[in-house]
């Protein structure tokens, strides 16, 4: 009935025995499995184990024929199949496999896992030990599995690393059980887009492996120098037969699976594609990987992970003076914009179903402080600023520029995600972006500019933090984008009384009555008021003495460039 062959466990068996006072797991583990292997699953057994299993039930919340093969698969430390099992018992599988309910809890439980068992060149299937249970065996304590289903991305990512980096390459563990797990995951989580593509791979579970340590690799190194894969870090993974040499090749080629479905491609290195080592392509990161920060980037400031990053505490005070009108507006948004109240606003919009972005436009003249508004919010409330470089992001390949422009977007998640503080995402002089869109258009460069358009709407929609455009022009401002801003501070040119105010804070030594006249006489935004100010510093560093009122008229009506004298009529005494 047995192969003569099989190498089953001889029992260390004591007539002389005697039980212990106290048990632990182990201890009560050792008599189970011992007594087994003399008197198998005969009611001897039963009874001569009826302390340690019934210590053991109450312990680990087993049954006593769960317990038993607890104890076997511990001190087998090899996947087994039916038959296997039964042999060490010496029964038939029949008998054992009428336990096969109990033995399928604990893979429910995650004690065990499913394994195929190579016999004699075919597969048959097989349980084996999960991972982390012997461990918490030896320390008295009974196994409780992670949580792995459920998860968000940067929770499965981080579950994915830690393994890959105790297990994977370890000399204690077995592809399949890399493979196995890998699966298990990747089942347990099929909701997250990562897991439902790696999913496609089941079939072909190197495939599959393969793809979780690529994913890891960008994890652990991406947009670092170190980024890819080396052909070399897979000697340690997979075994060195002709099948995993037929893997490699297609790898160098280019020709493997993965790089046919686009999920990898190979690293460039000095602009040149390096074979030899493979990366995760943008579309994979971009697609299934969306919000994911890279543990190194983690690691860099804030002005190191963006490009046009302008922190707060850079940004120098200015003292800003506004029309009524604007400067009730600009209040009610910095009051917003505070870490104190921004948190408790959203909340309470997303209560309601209601978007919780905020997307505001500063329009007006030129020259009438809306860039520096930006400044001095971002300062007041604590906020870093990505600002947008706009000619940068047009690209002369088809598609390039839309890609760009989703980039910025998708970098603004993800410092977002990786912040403390929600930064403020700035487009400066957007008109350019939030024009009009062109009807029946025929031109590439039409339609490249509609796609643009269409992808900041689509955005704008999603918003959930907070972005600010300014334009001068608002004519051309296509309807859509206007629906879009929540907030809408258009900057008039400065009133007299607000005028005096900036001729005297930029203007040092003149009088009240001076400021006045000027701010009377010439119409001026505080941009250009600003121009004047500069102008009178240059020449006294120059000359070496303060211009007079009537040196700085002589700016102003420089300042005009030609233009008639914008002075107002003014009726009775100055």
């Amino acid at each position: 009935m047995f192969d003569e062959d099989f190498d089953y466990i001889t029992p260390n068996f004591d007539d002389d025995y005697e039980e212990p006072d106290t048990w632990t797991l182990l201890s009560a583990l050792d008599r189970v499995l011992n007594v087994m292997l003399e008197e198998h699953l005969s009611q001897k057994f039963w009874d001569k184990c009826e302390n340690p299993i019934g210590y053991l039930t109450k312990e680990l919340n087993m049954t006593g024929i769960q317990v038993a093969m607890l104890a076997l698969f511990l001190e087998y430390d090899e996947p087994m199949t039916w038959k296997e099992i039964a042999k060490c018992v010496r029964c038939s599988r029949l008998s054992i496999m009428k336990y096969s309910d109990e033995i399928e809890e604990l893979v429910t439980r995650r004690w065990l896992v499913h394994r195929n068992v190579r016999e004699y060149g075919d597969c048959s299937p097989g349980f084996g030990l999960a991972h982390g249970v012997l461990s918490a065996l030896k320390e008295n304590k009974p196994f409780v599995p992670e949580k792995i289903d459920g998860l968000e991305l940067d929770s499965f990512v981080k579950k994915l690393m830690k393994y890959v980096k105790t297990y994977v390459k370890s000399m204690d563990t077995r592809l399949s059980d890399d493979e196995d797990w890998m699966l298990m995951m990747c089942e347990a989580n099929s909701h997250l887009p990562l897991c439902n593509e790696a999913l496609k791979y089941r079939d072909n579970k190197h495939d599959l492996l393969l793809f979780m340590m690529t994913v890891c690799d960008y994890a652990e190194w991406g947009g670092m120098d170190d980024d890819g894969l080396d052909l070399g870090d897979l000697d340690d993974v997979f075994p060195d037969n002709y099948f995993f040499e037929d893997m490699k090749h297609e790898l160098r080629e280019g020709t493997h699976r993965l790089f046919k479905d686009g999920l990898i491609e190979h690293a460039c290195v000095d602009g040149m594609a390096f074979t030899e080592r493979f990366v995760l392509t943008r579309e994979c990161k971009e697609e299934l990987l969306e919000g994911y920060v890279p543990q190194g980037k983690r690691n860099l400031n804030l002005s190191q992970r963006a490009r046009g990053v302008i922190s707060h505490t850079s940004i120098k005070e200015k003292e800003m003076f506004y029309n009524p009108a604007e400067q009730q507006q600009i209040e009610r948004l910095t009051n917003l914009l505070t870490q104190e109240n921004l948190p408790v606003v959203q909340q309470r919009l997303a209560d309601q179903g209601m978007r919780k972005g905020f997307a505001c436009l500063f329009y007006g003249a030129p020259g009438t402080g809306k860039t520096e508004t930006v400044l001095q919010l971002a300062r007041r409330t604590g906020r870093d600023i990505l600002q947008v470089d706009i000619a940068g992001m047009r690209d002369k390949f088809v598609g390039e520029s839309e890609k760009n422009i989703k980039m910025v977007f998708d970098s603004y998640r993800r410092i977002c995600k990786c912040s403390e503080v929600m930064p403020i995402l700035f487009f400066n002089e957007a008109d350019a972006v939030f024009n009009k869109r062109s009807e029946n258009v025929e031109k590439s460069v039409e339609k490249m500019e509609n796609a643009i358009q269409n992808i900041i709407l689509q955005e704008l929609e999603n918003l959930d933090g907070i972005l600010i455009a300014t334009t001068n022009l608002t004519s051309n401002l296509d309807n859509a984008f206007e629906r879009r801003f929540l907030f809408k501070v258009e900057f008039q040119m400065p009133e007299v009384s607000v005028k005096q105010l900036l001729w005297s804070s930029m203007l040092q030594g003149i009088t009240d009555e001076e400021a006045r006249q000027l701010a009377a006489n010439y119409n001026f935004s505080g941009g250009q008021i600003e121009n004047i100010a500069r102008q009178r510093a240059i020449d006294f560093v120059l000359s070496g003495k303060q211009a007079s009122l009537e040196d700085v008229e002589g700016y102003c009506k420089a300042e005009m460039i030609g233009k008639s004298n914008n002075t107002r009529s003014v009726i009775g005494f100055r």
